[in-house]
């Protein structure tokens, strides 16, 4: 198996073997031991080799919940299928930290699978238009495994045409997706069954729900306690969680061009009876939250959901793989419902995860590159994400393929897009220079003063059109 996850292991290998020569070698000297993602490269081939036959692929991929033995298999396959390749992988939880220095000095990765929200430099290499424009190899690129279907008829409807996808509002596609699973209100499927409970449709049938929870039939055991249980909690200190909730909200209320006005920072985007409704919404839900909730991280948060302190968590398909190991309310089952609307009969939507690739424009071998993210986008992937990771591919059909390998908590999770309206949001590029992170404004600066009660709608609703007519100046100073 080859593994080149880190080209500096062989370099810094190599020094030592310098060092020992220069101090005589009188001795075995044993590297130190290294994480298994660092594995050493494969030994060179005994026979001779054409050299113009081989070629080495670059990749970097952020670590996330999905772990990494996908992209080990991923590699193995690819490399299996296109004898002379080497893909030589760098995979961190941290890759920001990993992958800056070397950008800035202009060594770039061949291919990236890194969220734009994942790493600062991605946000400037946008800025800076430092990728390659997909757009002709998503319409004039056959599926590996589709004879005649291109490839852009294999991805999930409306993704390519989101600016998570195509940044700069131009119907350019600079980004391929990864994966994609639904968001919103996840809560324990096995306990409304039994108690005979249907999730809320609506705002009101929710807080309508805690009622139900002063009786002592409704309370639940932890820890040899009976406690009763909360409507809501979310993640306290990454209040970042509560976009699966929010986002659906809006659309909802005032459908996708509330959604469309947010994301391109127009003037009046906040202040309009449809998207005050939600907010107005939100800033009734302190009352309602499990106790302690501002102060939880997103484990300790999660956790306590699952052992049934709360009905209901803002959370992704990730969320199973992340808490595999916790410890949970007997029976416990993940199912997401679409977010709850303000009325009756308005449309529900449920925003969808997603994790981006890219080329970068500087990328070495670019070619080679399109031939690895062709080679993603089959079956074969399907299958080997959801048996490597429990998670599903952006692609059409993907739950079906997968259908046999995939958890049953994820699959009752991935059955929340028949009940809603699929959406995605991704705000438009702002200005180099400008110091702004648009999702921590929205949630992690405001959200939580806002549902306990220390700021008020109007005051969150001022904030973010104060904010969005600072973004609006600087795009206009940039030309």
């Amino acid at each position: 198996m080859k593994r080149r996850l880190f080209v500096s292991l062989a370099l810094l290998l190599a020094l030592m073997l310098v060092l020992v020569a220069c101090n005589g070698g009188g001795g075995d000297v044993t590297p130190a031991e290294t994480p298994e993602a660092q594995a050493t490269p494969a030994p060179a081939p005994t026979e001779p080799v054409d050299e113009e036959e081989e070629r080495v692929l670059s990749i970097a991929v952020f670590e996330g919940g999905y772990g990494r033995e996908f992209w080990y298999d991923l590699i193995d396959r690819f490399e299996a299928a296109n004898p002379g390749v080497t893909v030589e992988m760098q995979i961190s939880s941290d890759i920001e930290m990993v992958l800056s220095p070397q950008i800035a000095v202009g060594e770039v990765p061949d291919f990236m699978a890194i969220q734009v929200q994942h790493a600062g430099f991605m946000t400037a290499m946008i800025q800076n238009h430092e990728f390659l424009d997909l757009t002709d190899f998503f319409n004039n690129t056959e599926a590996l495994d589709r004879p005649g279907v291109m490839l852009r008829d294999r991805v999930i409807p409306g993704m390519l045409e989101s600016t998570a996808f195509a940044p700069y509002g131009d119907g350019r596609i600079f980004f391929a997706p990864f994966n994609a699973g639904p968001m919103g209100p996840v809560y324990n499927i096995t306990l409304f069954e039994e108690k005979g409970w249907t999730p809320p449709v609506t705002w009101e049938e929710l807080f309508e729900m805690d009622a139900l929870l002063d009786d002592p039939d409704n309370f639940v055991t932890v820890g040899g306690n009976q406690e009763r249980r909360a409507i809501f909690t979310y993640q306290g200190i990454h209040a970042g969680y509560l976009e699966s909730i929010l986002w659906p909200a809006i659309a909802g209320a005032g459908g996708m061009e509330a959604i469309r006005a947010i994301e391109n920072y127009e003037e009046g985007a906040w202040d309009n009876p449809a998207v005050r409704s939600v907010i107005e919404t939100f800033a009734r839900l302190g009352p309602y939250l499990m106790d302690g909730t501002v102060g939880l991280d997103h484990t300790q948060s999660q956790a306590d959901m699952m052992l049934g302190r709360s009905l209901f968590i803002p959370n992704g398909v990730w969320f199973v793989n992340e808490m595999a190991d916790a410890p949970r309310e007997e029976g416990f089952e993940f199912a997401i419902a679409p977010v709850f609307t303000m009325q009756a009969g308005q449309p529900r939507f449920v925003l969808s995860s997603y994790e981006q690739l890219s080329i970068p424009a500087a990328a070495q071998n670019p070619d080679l590159a399109k031939e690895f993210l062709r080679f993603f986008y089959t079956d074969e992937t399907i299958v080997s994400f959801a048996q490597q990771a429990d998670g599903s591919v952006a692609l059409l059909g993907a739950r079906e393929v997968a259908a046999n390998y995939l958890s049953p908590s994820v699959y009752n999770m991935l059955r929340a897009y028949d009940e809603g309206t699929f959406m995605l949001m991704s705000f438009a590029p702002i200005p180099e220079g400008l110091p702004l992170h648009i999702p921590q404004e929205v949630f992690d600066n405001r959200m939580t003063p806002l549902m306990t009660g220390a700021m008020s709608a109007d005051a969150y609703i001022q904030d973010m059109e104060n904010l969005f007519a600072e973004i609006r100046e600087h795009i206009a100073a940039a030309g």
